[in-house]
């Protein structure tokens, strides 16, 4: 089975996310710099070819109230671009407070978040990773197509 890859893209890092091959859960996989959006598209590419990804979703930042600001404006503009060079399908996906969750992790660890940015990043990566999966394993419809 095919895997699929999370982003949580910022300006400076991308935290990675990647499904376990059966797609039950998601394992951070690290950063990629975010600077330079060519670089890293063709990094992305990269990853989707070496590890067979059929999907690539991207957290989409909306606001607290479900309106799109310009961090949003951001992120659909990346994930149109790599939806445009990549061989595969890109999902945004509503990734309202996983840094804030991300944060309380790190924090619960005993370390400090403001020291452990990469590590955000990349469990940012997992929670929205983990939020679609299991989002799509516990719709009513998916279930019904399974006892078929």
């Amino acid at each position: 089975m095919k895997r699929i890859l999370a982003l949580d893209y910022g300006r400076r890092r991308v935290g990675l996310a990647c499904s376990d091959p059966l797609g039950f859960t998601a394992q951070p996989y690290g950063v990629l710099n975010g600077r330079n959006m060519d670089l890293l598209i063709k990094e992305i590419c990269t990853l989707i070819a070496e590890m067979q990804i059929e999907k690539v979703v991207v957290g989409y930042p909306l606001n607290l109230n479900g309106q799109i600001g310009p961090s949003a404006n951001r992120v659909s503009r990346f994930a149109d671009r790599l939806s445009s060079i990549a061989d595969v399908s890109v999902e945004l996906w509503d990734e309202r407070l996983t840094s804030v969750q991300a944060h309380k992790i790190i924090h619960q660890m005993g370390k400090k978040p403001s020291q452990n940015k990469e590590k955000i990043d990349t469990l940012s990566a997992v929670l929205i990773l983990q939020n679609y999966i299991d989002y799509h394993q516990l719709k009513p419809h998916s279930a019904e197509k399974e006892c078929d």
